[in-house]
């Protein structure tokens, strides 16, 4: 079990970390996102202690001016210092920055260019530096918003390429890490608005629940774990209940029996409809639906019959 909080980060619970999302990472190759904030710079340094192999990509927006330029001189200095491979992508005009959703576009623009390069330098993983704070956050964001278990657990450490390996650390010792070791960075000013959700969830929320238990994200870190343990009991469950109700297999989609279906219990009911793309009342539109309807979903399209359930795969 990964501890959920130290009171001094170290290599070496750094290094145990990243074994526990990928056992050999001496055996891969990584792309670090730096920004030039506390996170990614105590994440780059933890990396280079640890001698894997790396190199680091870094996206100057120029949406703050000469502080924009500082970030990019600062990471990009510590790269050429270490002797260490740096990507660098300037935003110009081509870009076309939306009036709305700033942040949207800024998150599809970098992860488009670390995927670019990931490509063309063959590169295993990238890995960001989301601590336990971000887990945190996206966890109230989520609360917020109304969601089901999986929204519950947060951000994944291990996702499709993508590793997380500071999420069982808080930003305090980031910055005790950072202070400790001489570690330059660099803070965006932006962060400290209340313009965006995330901030207000950072600056008001989070605060309150830390003043109401100082031991509040120890017992989050244990409680997200928690979730996703049960989060994964139940995907294999509704995984076992889909297969035993599908009758057979078509060249496009499967039939699944109606009523071995309604046997189950209504949750796993409800979570095999979503698993084909349903939700919300569309659900229950579909489990009780008279014989000849038709719906779609994203994801498929399904034929309701007296018996039976055809689903097949959308392809436009």
């Amino acid at each position: 079990m990964l501890k959920y909080f130290l009171k001094l980060l170290t290599p070496k619970d750094f290094e145990h970390s990243l074994r526990q999302l990928l056992p050999n990472p001496e055996d891969h190759t990584f792309l670090l996102a730096v920004s030039g904030g506390v996170d990614s710079m105590v994440l780059l340094d933890l990396f280079r202690s640890l001698n894997f192999g790396f190199q680091v990509a870094h996206v100057n927006y120029h949406l703050r001016g000469d502080d924009s330029n500082a970030d990019q001189q600062l990471v990009q200095d510590y790269c050429t210092k270490h002797h260490i491979k740096f990507h660098l992508y300037e935003v110009s005009e081509k870009d076309e920055r939306p009036q709305h959703s700033i942040q949207n576009w800024a998150r599809n623009l970098r992860y488009a260019f670390f995927a670019k390069v990931r490509h063309e330098e063959k590169i295993d993983f990238l890995v960001t530096a989301h601590h336990l704070n971000d887990q945190l956050e996206t966890f109230l964001i989520n609360l917020s918003r109304g969601t089901g278990i999986k929204g519950l657990t947060g951000i994944p450490a291990n996702d499709n390429q993508l590793l997380r390996p500071l999420l069982h650390f808080t930003k305090e010792e980031l910055y005790d890490f950072a202070n400790l070791h001489q570690i330059a960075f660099r803070e965006d000013l932006s962060n400290m608005k209340n313009d965006y959700l995330r901030n207000r969830v950072r600056h008001n929320t989070v605060p309150e629940l830390t003043q109401l238990n100082p031991q509040f994200l120890i017992q989050f870190g244990a409680t997200i774990s928690h979730l996703k343990q049960s989060n994964q009991f139940i995907e294999n469950s509704v995984n076992k209940a889909f297969s035993a109700v599908i009758m057979k297999n078509l060249d496009n989609g499967f039939v699944i029996d109606k009523k071995k279906l309604m046997e189950h219990d209504p949750f796993l009911v409800r979570e095999i409809m979503r698993k084909l793309g349903f939700a919300g009342d569309e659900i229950g539109k579909v489990i009780g639906a008279e014989n000849g309807k038709l719906f779609r979903s994203k994801s498929f399209e399904l034929q309701i019959s007296k018996n039976e359930i055809t689903c097949c795969r959308r392809t436009v």
